[in-house]
């Protein structure tokens, strides 16, 4: 054999040798159990609570404020005073509620009291007291008719018990033929001024409505 022959065969052989140890190891590495490792990162917690957002539950209405208003009026003496008190109601209706007293507040006394809807209302006239103060009316408008209502100013019943006279329905139940239009103030302690219109729309007559007896009293003048 010659010394080439040995070189090629031992290097063959190499070959066969290296062939075989590379599938060994192969097949050694793919049987050998796997290890895996993995780590778990713990999540950062907040130690804060979130605050729930702040809501109205749909039954929850917003707070009603009602809205008042105060007017009043002087005797014509300067002793005395009327104040009425309007509040306005959820519901859009007004209470309004009336009061007397001396001039600086004191000694007061509640004598009317009314809820109305509007159009309707009620308001203090300016000439609201008789001369010697024992009286005040009032003046009721926005419905069918205007009305005015005479009281006892220290809130005491009339002397038929009832709080106050409705001068206008006093008037109408009378059938004068006359159709009343207005209540203007006071003629003496206990008598006031009505006027009225006639049927066709014209200046009809003036009366006189006497508090204690309910008298309506037909006059020569015109007011």
């Amino acid at each position: 054999m010659t010394i080439r022959h040995q070189i090629e065969l031992e290097g063959f052989s190499f070959i066969v040798a290296g062939a075989i140890f590379g599938v060994f190891f192969a097949v050694y590495l793919n049987r050998a159990p796997k290890i895996r490792s993995s780590f778990v990162i713990p999540a950062i917690q907040n130690s804060q609570e979130p605050t729930p957002a702040l809501s109205l539950s749909p039954t929850q209405a917003p707070t009603f404020i009602p809205k008042i208003e105060t007017s009043s009026q002087i005797s014509p003496d300067g002793t005395k005073k009327l104040t009425m008190t309007s509040t306005t109601n959820r519901n859009g209706s007004i209470t309004y509620a009336f009061t007397t007293s001396e001039a600086d507040d004191t000694n007061k006394n509640s004598i009317y009291s009314v809820t109305l809807s509007p159009p309707e209302n009620i308001t203090i006239p300016f000439n609201t007291w008789s001369p010697d103060n024992a009286y005040v009316f009032l003046v009721q408008s926005g419905g069918s008719e205007n009305s005015a209502l005479v009281m006892r100013a220290n809130g005491q019943t009339l002397p038929d018990g009832q709080q106050f006279d409705n001068v206008t329905e006093l008037f109408t139940a009378k059938n004068t033929g006359s159709i009343y239009q207005e209540t203007t103030g006071w003629a003496s302690e206990t008598l006031l001024i009505i006027n009225t219109k006639n049927q066709d729309g014209s200046k009809g007559s003036s009366y006189w409505f006497e508090v204690p007896t309910k008298a309506i009293i037909l006059l020569s003048t015109q007011f």
